[in-house]
């Protein structure tokens, strides 16, 4: 899939030297050759620190997660970014939401992290996931099984066996024939569309996203988003906000298409680490104020939530899943494996 970060190819070419001729022993003229060795270099570019954006992790591909604060007129949102070429993302129900009823939920998918799991990747980032499904928000599945109806229209965040990402409404054709996902997770219609707000942003019914607490329509809220490089942005505040301006803070992380997550205080949760987490650990990247320390994931949380893991350090390589089988409603355990274009990791 992908190639070392350097890649080295010689080139044999026959060439004379100096005057073309030489003179033997034997005083005959004899033309001879010589050997000039060309190399090529190809490297693959790494994902390397932005300006106004601090690193939180990273390995030899480069930055796999980096955040900053966004401030709109005094009011200030964390932000973390997921690269895409150096990170991938998995999806998890919570203990209580969304309702799995007698369905079993294989523990890949489970209300915590999976640290026998996506521990051997390495655990960069964690962050809050949508509306109850009570909410009638959008749809959901997850390793095969629907635990909510898609709804066509509402945003759509699909995540692939590889853990690779696409944003879009969910319509006949999305997320593509050849994009083959192991989770869905829709909440709302789109906040961004080619890179601009949307009309329903700017509806002066300020619930049509989501019913804030006590009627208030200005709460912390969260969002998430794809840049113009794939790239995901998840946006969040403590303060009380209009969803115009959670969108708006999108927009300012780059955002070309959006969606908004959960609302009211209790809900949005962002964690991100310094390092690659093999097992239980800490996320020092936090929202400001935040009601809930985002440790809670390493053993369990109520509401469905997403964990970022990293890529191995090699371009050779990356992890992946098996992938969905045609047994429609049936659990089927995404277990990581880590896969190499060629020889073995490095």
């Amino acid at each position: 899939m992908r190639s070392l970060g350097v890649v080295a190819a010689s080139v044999l070419m026959l060439a004379g030297v100096g005057n073309g001729a030489v003179l033997s022993h034997s005083k005959k003229p004899v033309a001879t050759t010589t050997t000039i060795t060309t190399t090529t270099t190809t490297t693959i570019r790494v994902e390397r620190p932005q300006a106004n954006w601090q690193v939180a992790s990273s390995t030899s591909r480069g930055v796999v997660v980096d955040y900053r604060m966004i401030d709109l007129s005094g009011v200030t949102f964390r932000t973390i970014r997921l690269r895409a070429r150096t990170a991938l993302l998995r999806w998890h129900v919570g203990t209580q939401d969304p309702p799995t009823h007698a369905l079993r939920i294989p523990a890949d998918a489970g209300p915590s992290i999976n640290w026998s799991n996506e521990g051997l990747a390495g655990v960069v980032a964690v962050f809050n996931g949508g509306f109850k499904v009570g909410a009638h928000a959008g749809g959901s599945m997850v390793d095969g099984v629907t635990l909510s109806a898609m709804i066509p229209g509402d945003m759509t965040l699909a995540i692939d066996a590889a853990g690779h990402w696409k944003m879009g409404r969910w319509a006949k054709g999305f997320p593509g024939a050849n994009f083959h996902a192991i989770a869905y997770r829709q909440n709302l219609g789109p906040m961004i569309a080619n890179g601009q707000l949307t009309s329903a942003v700017s509806s002066p019914n300020e619930f049509l996203w989501g019913d804030p607490l006590h009627e208030k329509p200005l709460q912390p809220r969260s969002a998430l988003g794809i840049d113009v490089h794939g790239n995901l942005v998840y946006v969040a505040t403590m303060w009380g906000v209009s969803p115009t301006y959670i969108a708006r803070a999108l927009l300012a992380a780059g955002a070309v298409e959006g969606m908004e997550l959960d609302i009211n205080p209790y809900w949005p949760v962002v964690g991100a680490s310094f390092s690659l987490l093999h097992a239980p650990g800490n996320y020092p990247v936090q929202i400001p104020f935040s009601e809930h320390n985002p440790n809670m994931y390493n053993t369990g949380w109520e509401r469905d939530f997403f964990v970022a893991l990293a890529e191995p350090g090699s371009w050779k390589c990356s992890w992946t899943s098996p992938g969905l089988r045609a047994l429609t409603g049936v659990a089927q355990p995404q277990l990581l494996h880590q896969v190499c274009a060629t020889g073995p990791a490095h």
